[in-house]
């Protein structure tokens, strides 16, 4: 059977539901019982009062009826039954009727006390006496669920009692069932098994789970003050503003503001509760919000979703019972209820509302006299509650929002006045504010969010996607983010109401900033993300999105996150949608994609259109014959994605080998045939490659079409296996040649999703949004923070005392000589402001030495694949938080992160000479036939560029690359046959580049189109031995060393050079270094280890056999240090400013 929702209804509900949907009412109907018979005594209660007198409050009681029926006017309820001295018979008939849940309201007053075996008493129809109700028949009549309110005198037996038979019905109601399924049912056509009958024929829910509300406990009888109601605990159900000033002004013991404030004034104060801006109604509202508050704060989470979330009904009717609590112990009754809830009469809350209460009375006398005089809304001033508790919350943020490890925020006490800050939403005056505050809190993280929808935030931001106001955008859609990042179950009331319209107005209004524009496109991604209904709501806004990215701008920083969530939603709307699909075939977002691919700065926008690709790629394997058309931009597609997979951001070519997987499975049967034939060496598996095996749904003409794009994609992911430095690149790859049919997916929109569950959003995301608007920048938290200024300090005094050429006159001193492994070290660097070097091996490792006193080995990290040799090795953000770039003899670049040895990224440098793609230059590789070494892969880091010079000693140009785009910005010729065997750049856009014929040159890279060559000398040094450093300390100047130990200076303004006056030697230079700062250089010989000028002139000279093994040295970049490696695995440090032994 179908019960309706039949609740009783305070008129506290009103204010609640303004800030619901319509849709959101429920049907119900108020059933009344009054058993209140004066004139009639009872053995345990003895009449102490004036019959006269109490009349007058019982009929105020009987008023319920004429203001239940005063909120007909907002369609809350259908029906009132209103029964006075009700008989047992027509009582139980009207029970019996009815189909809606039901709340039974008890006004017992003057009845007898209830019995030991569970009865309560009401009328006999044919005669004035009392006779017992059995609560146990009550329940039966009454079903579940059910509300009972029990005002009456012992109300706590009545309660104990009920909750007996409410167990005893639970246990029958259980073994029903096991009988019904034990009995043998008629067979039926339909073989419906006999237990799925059941259900119809015993009731769904068992009493067990009733709300119980009582007036005292079982020892207590109900006051009879004249001065109050008669039912007072009714009233505090019923009308709390009125009887909480009416209790207010009998306190004998509060001091008030105005102490002349009696009980007909308070009748007369003006407004309506539904009426906020009135007296009448910002007291309702405050007490909302107060008793919201004493809740949320008092009782565990579960019972305060069950009690004050889930109905509104009953959360405003447990809101009024706070109320009762608290006036109902002022005259020695407990109340009492089931579930059973912790006092909260003297929650610290309760004298924020007596302030408000007080405040209000000062007011009322000037207030009285305005209504008399005939003004209609009389001037007051309303509350500073609402505001005082803002500034309270703001104090709590102050201190907790610092907190930025997930373990912190598990430990902070929950905001008390997060419940107020929802109801200041409902307020225009304070909106902005609290919607500010709300950002910040919900900014902490996920625990915040859901703290907050736990609280009750979602109605509330719901209703405000209503409203028109452009300053409550950056917060509304920041708030909307935060919520849909964490909860996505959210899209369906989102997309029922409506609310998406204010995320595209937000998304296309070029008024709004970017960052908030880029929010409101994230909020639309979550929308259509796995929600076929978003989808085709949202369906035509890819139009508008698509104009978006195909807007030219020049600050790709500055729109980097709104083309990003611009095109995950292309992705995200397209993904497997065949209506959306064909939508982008006309509106030809594909191209738009593929362009961004290329060109786009930011790594995560690649990243996106390449994911974006593969999910529109994917999206046409459904089973469904392609369009010509689509069959056509598939192939454009993955012709582009080729083109990927050499791009300098491992996140970029992880998504473009998951779209070529996409496109590979658009036929599954070629392209398994396909992948066969470039496996196999046999011819047999070549014949096999037949139309023939062309699948049913696409012709045997789109098949020979695609089969060329096949085979490149096939050996473009076939290369990526074999020479990607990523080895998780390496094992999708693998994976995807093993089996095509297997699904693959990457989580990279889930991690872009997952931004938005972290803290300090807002200065990152917002840019020009909130932040701006409040004035807020990120702070670090107070160990990072002491850290950061304790690093720039010691690099601000190590800078400031650069090494002098006196600091070296006691290099002859070593700090240490160990041998430190097996594996011959090849290039070795010293930290410029940490005490340790890092040494790369010929075994493929990095071994890390802290060189404070003796060395001491502090890690390992294996770098590079088998057979590859690490030729190069720089520090990246050594003044900060240190990265460590490696390159190996196969042009890959790998950069670590020192702290925690974690791969950050990693790309092959010069793919031009392993692929057949070139850029617009056409590069030749040079080989040497008489030389049987491996070419030397040759880097230089520019700190002040963040960019990264690339070559090697057998191509002819030289590659730039940046950094912190993680892209290739262009490629220079050198302009010689010679390869290049060193380079070194500074922060004016010069690079200076030593060829293997000896000559030095010099490039402008500030232009762009055209970098500009300079050939400096036409008399070379030797072949293959120019070794070049820029001078820091002398403009325009480079200095270079030959394999026999000539010095060249060199003008790069003029292309100069000059040879200083150097002995002429015959013993060959196996390795040499400049020192930064301190004009020195040194040289290893076969013999000894020199130190020279940067003039040439010799300042002393290390004589030891074992310098004709030397296979590395490096300067500390500052201090006077030099790090020498030598063949057979041994490590010397040399301190000019020691006294150790020598060596």
């Amino acid at each position: 059977m179908k019960r309706k929702q039949q609740i009783f209804l305070p008129d506290t509900i009103i204010d609640t539901y303004a800030a619901f949907p319509e849709a959101f009412y429920p049907n119900m109907k108020v059933l009344l019982k009054f058993c209140t018979t004066l004139l009639m005594t009872t053995v345990t209660i003895e009449q102490t009062f004036s019959v006269l007198k109490l009349l007058k409050t019982y009929l105020r009681s009987t008023m319920l009826e004429t203001r239940l029926h005063g909120l007909a006017m907002i369609y809350i309820y259908r029906d009132l039954v209103l029964n006075i001295d009700v008989g047992i018979d027509e009582f139980g008939k009207s029970n019996r009727q009815l189909e809606e849940r039901i709340l039974f309201h008890y006004n017992g007053h003057g009845v007898p006390r209830p019995t030991a075996n569970g009865e309560i008493w009401v009328f006999n129809k044919n005669f004035t006496q009392y006779i017992p109700l059995s609560l146990y028949d009550l329940q039966k009549w009454m079903s579940s669920p059910s509300i009972y309110v029990f005002d009456c005198s012992h109300a706590g037996v009545v309660l104990n009692l009920f909750v007996k038979f409410a167990e005893q019905i639970d246990k029958e109601l259980e073994e029903a069932r096991r009988n019904l399924a034990q009995t043998s049912f008629p067979s039926s056509s339909t073989n419906v098994h006999p237990a799925a009958q059941i259900a119809p024929l015993l009731p769904t829910s068992s009493p067990i789970h009733d709300i119980l509300l009582g007036a005292c406990s079982e020892n207590e009888l109900l006051p009879m003050n004249p001065e109050l109601p008669a039912d007072l605990f009714t009233s505090c159900l019923t009308t709390p503003i009125r009887i909480a000033l009416r209790w207010y002004v009998l306190q004998k013991n509060i001091s008030r503001l105005n102490p002349n404030i009696d009980q007909e004034m308070i009748d007369k104060i003006p407004g309506t509760v539904t009426d906020r801006k009135s007296m009448l109604g910002e007291l309702n509202w405050i007490f909302t919000a107060v008793t919201d508050t004493i809740a949320w704060n008092s009782l565990p989470k579960d019972t305060f979703q069950r009690l004050f979330r889930q109905d509104l009904l009953v959360a405003s009717l447990f809101r009024n019972f706070l109320l009762a609590e608290r006036i109902m112990r002022s005259y020695g009754c407990h109340v009492c209820s089931r579930p059973t809830l912790p006092p909260m009469f003297e929650h610290r809350l309760w004298n924020a509302w007596d302030m408000a209460l007080d405040l209000c009375l000062k007011q009322l006398p000037s207030v009285l006299k305005q209504t008399e005089s005939g003004i209609r809304e009389p001037v007051y001033e309303p509350s500073s509650f609402f505001a005082d508790q803002l500034t309270a919350f703001s104090v709590w943020l102050g201190e907790n929002s610092l907190l930025t490890t997930t373990v912190e925020k598990e430990q902070l006490k929950q905001p008390e006045q997060l419940p107020i800050v929802l109801q200041v939403l409902l307020s225009q005056s304070h909106r902005q504010r609290a919607l500010d505050l709300l950002a910040r809190f919900l900014d902490i993280g996920t625990w915040a969010v859901h703290l907050a929808l736990s609280v009750g935030i979602f109605p509330y931001v719901l209703r405000l996607l209503q409203a028109t106001s452009d300053d409550l955008r950056p917060y509304l859609v920041f708030i909307w983010a935060k919520i849909l990042a964490v909860d996505r179950a959210c899209q369906i009331d989102i997309i029922r109401e409506k609310g998406h319209e204010y995320f595209i107005s937000t998304l296309t209004d070029a008024r709004s900033s970017n960052g908030v524009r880029a929010l409101a496109a994230f909020n639309l991604t979550c929308l259509v993300d796995n929600y076929t209904k978003g989808q085709d709501e949202l369906l035509p806004v890819m139009s508008r999105v698509l104009d978006i990215l195909n807007t030219p701008t020049t600050y790709f920083h500055e729109t980097s996150a709104l083309f990003l969530w611009s095109t995950l939603f292309l992705g995200q709307a397209w993904r497997l949608n065949a209506n959306a699909c064909e939508k982008a075939v006309l509106i030809r977002a594909p191209d738009t994609l593929q362009s961004l691919l290329t060109t786009h700065d930011t790594p995560e926008v690649r990243a996106a259109c390449a994911y974006a690709l593969g999910t529109y790629l994917s999206s046409s394997t459904s089973g469904n014959e392609l369009s010509e058309r689509r069959s056509e931009q598939s192939k454009e597609a993955a012709i582009a994605l080729i083109r990927c997979l050499h791009d300098g951001s491992p996140l970029v070519r992880q998504e473009v080998l998951v779209a070529l997987h996409h496109f590979l499975n658009l036929f599954p049967q070629t392209t398994t045939t396909t992948t066969t034939t470039t496996t196999t060496t046999t011819t047999t598996a070549t014949t096999n490659t037949s139309g023939t095996n062309i699948t049913s749904n696409v012709n045997r003409t789109g098949s020979l079409l695609y089969k060329t794009v096949f085979d490149k994609v096939t050996e473009a992911i076939q290369t990526v296996a074999s020479s990607d430095p990523s080895y998780e690149m390496v094992q999708l790859s693998e994976k995807i040649l093993t089996n095509l049919q297997q699904p693959i997916s990457t989580t990279f929109f889930h991690w872009c999703c997952s931004r938005f569950r972290v803290s300090n959003t807002i200065t990152r995301d917002l840019g020009s949004g909130i932040a701006q608007q409040r004035g807020a920048s990120y702070i670090e938290d107070e160990n990072d923070f002491f850290a950061r200024s304790n690093r720039y300090w010691r690099n601000h005094c190590i800078r400031s005392n650069p090494s002098r050429l006196a600091d070296f006159q006691h290099m002859r001193e070593t700090i240490f000589t160990n041998r430190i492994s097996n594996a011959t070290p090849l290039v070795l660097r010293l930290h410029p402001y940490e005490n340790y070097l890092v040494v790369a091996n010929s075994s493929g490792n990095l071994n890390f030495y802290e060189f404070d006193g003796s060395p001491r080995s502090k890690s390992i990290l294996k770098v590079g694949s088998i057979g590859s040799t690490i030729n190069t090795l720089d520090f990246i953000n050594a003044h900060d938080r240190t990265l460590i770039c490696v390159g190996t003899d196969t042009s890959a670049i790998r950069i670590f992160d020192e702290s925690t040895q974690r791969l950050i990224s990693s790309w092959i440098a010069l793919y031009d000479q392993y692929t057949h793609i070139h850029s617009s230059h056409h590069h030749r590789s040079i080989s040497n036939p008489t030389s049987t070494s491996q070419p030397k892969f040759v880097v230089d880091w520019n700190q002040q560029l963040c960019r990264i010079y690339t070559s090697s000693s057998n191509i002819d140009y030289i590659s730039l690359w940046d950094v912190e785009r993680e892209r290739r910005l262009y490629t220079m010729d050198t302009g010689t046959s010679g390869g290049v065997y060193c380079l070194v750049s500074d922060s004016n856009g010069y690079c200076a580049a030593g060829m293997g014929d000896g000559t030095v040159r010099c490039f402008d890279t500030r232009s762009r189109e055209n970098p500009i060559g300079i050939s400096p000398s036409p008399t070379p040094l030797n072949r293959h031995s120019s070794i070049i450093t820029l001078k820091s300390d002398i403009n325009n100047r480079l200095l270079s060393i030959s394999n026999m130990g000539q010095l060249r200076r060199w003008d790069t303004e003029t292309g100069i050079s000059a040879e200083l006056p150097v002995p002429q030697t015959s013993q060959h230079i196996s390795a040499a270094d400049i020192h930064s700062t301190g004009n020195v250089l040194s040289l290893a010989t076969a013999n000894a280890l020199q130190f020279k000028t940067c003039f040439g002139d010799l300042l002393f000279d290390i004589k030891n056999s074992k310098f004709a093994q030397t296979s590395c040295l490096s300067f500390h970049q500052y201090r006077p240090l030099l790090a020498v490696g030598f063949k057979d695995g041994s490590l010397s440090m040399f301190n000019g400013k020691t006294n150790s032994s020598t060596v």
